[in-house]
């Protein structure tokens, strides 16, 4: 039922396009997107297209659809007491898997999570002051950038632009984090594409 990732560091129902990215695995993502969003409406019912359903609600647009050929919305699990309960996760942006004109002209892309179970202490999001700029990584400096960590109780729902840097938080107890995501963006005025 759950995908694997990064060692263990992090599980996904449902695939999830950065991980197998960032693992060379990319041919196995675009060969499952069926049989992974089939899993993923297995085990959660309607989840998928509730998270469209947001995408469209928060964006003020009126369709968002499925990215043809992507997985669609899936679920993050962070184990506790795993690499990112100990440290946190990995400062990043959101622009895997937005296609390079994209990036380029900086069309409109965003993040949207859906927290499912809060872990027990911590574990929210920290959100920088810093735009993406071409560079994956940010420099030493931009980390001292303002922030604000945004906590999350079961049920909210937290929207993000794309290319603003961010980073999940280290937390502690017994509990998993546990939380929906959907990546999308705008393709044309009033329509979005979403994807995992």
């Amino acid at each position: 039922m759950w995908t694997h990732d990064f060692g263990g560091e992090q599980f996904t129902l449902g695939r999830a396009f950065y991980t197998h990215f960032e693992e060379g695995r990319s041919r196995a993502y675009f060969a499952e997107t069926a049989e992974s969003d089939a899993r993923v409406d297995a085990h959660a019912p309607g989840l998928q297209q509730a998270m469209r359903d947001l995408v469209a609600r928060v964006v003020g647009e009126s369709r968002a659809v499925q990215r043809r050929g992507w997985c669609g919305p899936g679920v993050h699990v962070f184990p506790p007491g795993g690499p990112v309960a100990s440290r946190g996760g990995v400062h990043h942006f959101d622009t895997e898997g937005l296609a390079v004109h994209h990036v380029e002209k900086r069309r409109p892309a965003i993040s949207l999570v859906a927290m499912l179970q809060t872990t027990e202490t911590d574990g929210g999001l920290k959100v920088w002051d810093v735009r993406y700029d071409g560079r994956d990584h940010p420099k030493r400096e931009e980390l001292r950038a303002r922030s604000a960590t945004v906590t999350y109780g079961v049920g909210d729902v937290v929207l993000i632009d794309s290319y603003t840097l961010h980073q999940i938080q280290p937390f502690g107890g017994a509990r998993e984090r546990i939380s929906a995501t959907a990546h999308a963006a705008q393709i044309d005025m009033g329509l979005w594409e979403c994807w995992f």
